[in-house]
């Protein structure tokens, strides 16, 4: 009988200690996401600005153009 205890400690402890691995890297795969989501949602801002200022840029180019245009 006291084998059995004894087999039944170390199983929790084994189960235990594979639960808190499990948990741990849970918890990694989970920060590791949230950081590239964070990168990605930075990089979409300066995307967004990046094409407002190429939009502002060739809206003045058009301006240009019609401006020449008429001129001629």
């Amino acid at each position: 009988m006291d084998i059995g205890i004894v087999e039944l400690i170390l199983t929790v402890a084994v189960l235990l200690a594979t639960m808190f691995s499990f948990w741990v890297n849970l918890n990694n795969e989970v920060t590791r996401i949230k950081a590239r989501m964070y990168h990605l949602e930075d990089s979409d801002a300066e995307l967004k600005l990046i094409l407002a200022d190429i939009s502002t840029r060739l809206h003045h180019i058009e301006i240009l153009l019609a401006a020449n245009k008429i001129k001629e």
